[in-house]
C-alpha cells in the first residue's frame, strides 16, 4: 500500500493580517487530513502579518521579499513535503478540503491540480457569475491549455524541482507555472473548491475587473505571458479585508 503523501501548504504573504489567520484557522481545524507543515512566507508586510501567523501553533514564518513568485519558491525550498500546495493568503477551506483534495490527487496519480475557485459567501451576483464563467473556462481548456490561479496549486515536489519553480519576472507567474509544469504530464481540475475574496472586484468594480480578466486571458492561450506583464494589476495593495 502507497502511504499518503506528505503535504506542505506554502503562503507567501504581503500586508495580510487581516486576512491570514483565517486561512490558518481553517488548516488547523482540517479533519481527516491535516497538513504536515505550513510555510508563511512574509514578504516584509508593514502590518501585523507574521505576528499573525506566528500565533498559530507549527506555523513557520520565513522571511521573503516581493514578488509572489519569490516567497512561493522560498517557501517550496524550505518544504519537505512531497506535496506542495500553494495558497494565497485571503483564501478561505471547507473543514475535509485538504482530505478530499489530496485523496483525488493521489487517486487519479496527478502531478499538478487546480481545484474550482468560488467566491467568498456574501460576494454579489455579478461576481459569482464571473468566477463561474472562468471556472467553466479553465475545466473546458484543462486539457489543451491547462490553467490555474495562485489561489490554490498544488504541485508533486519531484516535478516542482524539476521545473525550476515559478518565474519571479512574470507578473502571473502562477497560470504559467501551471502550463509549463503540465506539459507531458497528468493536470486536472479536481472536484473540491476553496473559496477567495472578492476585494479586488469590490476595489475596482465588478465590470471593470472581469473585463481586465478577459484581457488577461488572450496573453494566457496564445502562451505569451511576458504580453500579461504590461497589464495593470497591482498585488498587495488591497484596502478592503
Amino acid at each position: 500500500m502507497i502511504p499518503p503523501p506528505r503535504v506542505s501548504i506554502i503562503i507567501p504573504a504581503l500586508n495580510e493580517e487581516r486576512s491570514l489567520g483565517g486561512l490558518l484557522a481553517d488548516l488547523a481545524a482540517q479533519k481527516g487530513r491535516r497538513p504536515d507543515e505550513v510555510l508563511v512566507v512574509d514578504a516584509g508586510s508593514h502590518d501585523r502579518t507574521a505576528a499573525v501567523a506566528r500565533g498559530f501553533r507549527g506555523v513557520r514564518v520565513l522571511r521573503g521579499e516581493p514578488p509572489p513568485a519569490k516567497g512561493r519558491n522560498l517557501g517550496a525550498s524550505a518544504a519537505t513535503g512531497d506535496l506542495l500546495v500553494f495558497l494565497d493568503a485571503d483564501v478561505r477551506l471547507e473543514a475535509d478540503f485538504l482530505e478530499r483534495f489530496v485523496g483525488e490527487i493521489a487517486e487519479r496519480g496527478l502531478h499538478v491540480a487546480c481545484p474550482r475557485y468560488l467566491p467568498q459567501p456574501g460576494a454579489s451576483l455579478g461576481v459569482r457569475a464571473a468566477h463561474a464563467c472562468f471556472n467553466l473556462l479553465f475545466r473546458l481548456c484543462q486539457r489543451a491549455l491547462p490553467s490555474g490561479a495562485g489561489h490554490c496549486i498544488a504541485v508533486r515536489r519531484e516535478v516542482f524541482l524539476e521545473g525550476g519553480g515559478f518565474d519571479p519576472e512574470l507578473k502571473f507567474d502562477d497560470v504559467e507555472l501551471v502550463r509549463r509544469l503540465s506539459r507531458g504530464r497528468r493536470f486536472a481540475i479536481t472536484g473540491q473548491s476553496v473559496f477567495v475574496s472578492d476585494r479586488r472586484y469590490r476595489e475596482e468594480g465588478t465590470l471593470r475587473t472581469f473585463l481586465r480578466h478577459l484581457l488577461i486571458s488572450i496573453p494566457f492561450a496564445l502562451g505569451r505571458f511576458g504580453w500579461a506583464n504590461r497589464i495593470d494589476y497591482p498585488f498587495g495593495r488591497h484596502q478592503l479585508p
